[in-house]
This record gives C-alpha cells, structure tokens and sequence, in this order.
C-alpha cells in the first residue's frame, strides 16, 4: 500500500500539525515550483539566537540568487534524512560550507542540488526581525552581510565589558 502524505503526519495538536522532515522538504518543493515562499515554525536551537525554537521563517526559492557567506539556507542533508536551515561559511564551485550558529560542528560541504531555498524572513513572536533579505537586494543587506563574520568576536567583547561595568556597578553600591 502506498504511503500518502497524511500517512507521514506524525501528530495534530493544538497550535497545528506536526509534518515529518521528508514531507516538509516535498512541500518546499512543490511551492517553490509554483514560485512562491514557503512558512514553517522552527523547530530547535542549533541558530540560536539568530533563529529560535518557535520562529516563523520564510524559505525563498533562490531563482537566480548564488547563496554567498553569511546567507541563512534550508537544505537537505546528504547523508540522513533530514532539512536542516543553517548559516553558509564558504563556497565553492557550486558547494557551500555549511554550519549551524550554536552549533559545534559543522555540515560540511553541500552540494548545491541540495538547497531547498534561501531563509528571506523570521518572525518571532508575531513581529518580523531584521533579516538581510537577499530576494529584494539593498545596499544595508550587502553591507549587514559584509560585517556578519566580524559578528562573534565582537560580541564576545561587549559581554566581556558588559559583565566588568555591572560587576563595578554591583560593587560601588
């Protein structure tokens, strides 16, 4: 007996339905086909804290957009099957050296038949957040993902003076 698509459900509660990763990565498919966006709710951490367990985000299909360091992207993974949306850190030849933001270790390189679409939007908590939306082009965008890599080691610094400055503050009092 064929297996439908109701048959890959795995459960129906309150706030929705609950669809498996290979049912997902079909639908993407099929709307993007169509030339449209696709919306899911994410689930997980590993791209916290720039996506969160519980956003909304919007996967683009990438028409004529290369994906470049510091794009967002679903793909499939090669070896399981699984959709995972994580950060580009390198290309190469039609390749992208992938990685989650909290995560540990890395994809590795992805082919480029493996990319369902490029993230354009998150919402969180029903409000959109910033994101360098490559499906409309803008100079802010190209300038946001220019100094994306710098991102990390800066904030290590602020935290660092961050907790000195309240430690000072905590002690003075």
């Amino acid at each position: 007996m064929p297996v439908t698509a109701l048959d890959l459900i795995l459960e129906q509660k309150d706030e929705g339905i609950s669809l498996s990763a290979p049912l997902v990565m079909e639908l993407i498919e099929a709307v993007h086909e169509k030339g449209a966006s696709f919306r899911f709710q994410a689930k997980g951490h590993s791209m916290t804290p720039a996506i969160r367990d519980g956003d909304i985000i919007t996967v683009s299909p990438l028409k004529d957009i290369m994906p470049r360091r510091g794009d967002v992207l679903a793909f499939r993974h090669p070896e399981r099957p699984q959709m995972l949306v994580h950060r580009v850190l390198h290309t190469k030849a039609r390749k992208y050296f992938i990685k989650g933001d909290n995560c540990p270790e890395a994809d590795g390189w992805i082919p480029a038949e493996n990319i369902l679409g490029l993230i354009a939007k998150v919402e969180r908590q029903g409000r959109a957040r910033f994101w360098p939306n490559r499906s409309a082009p803008s100079s802010w965008v190209n300038f946001y993902l220019l100094l994306y890599p710098l991102w990390p080691p800066l904030r290590r610094i602020f935290v660092k003076v961050w907790r000195r400055l309240r430690k000072m503050v905590l002690l003075g009092k």
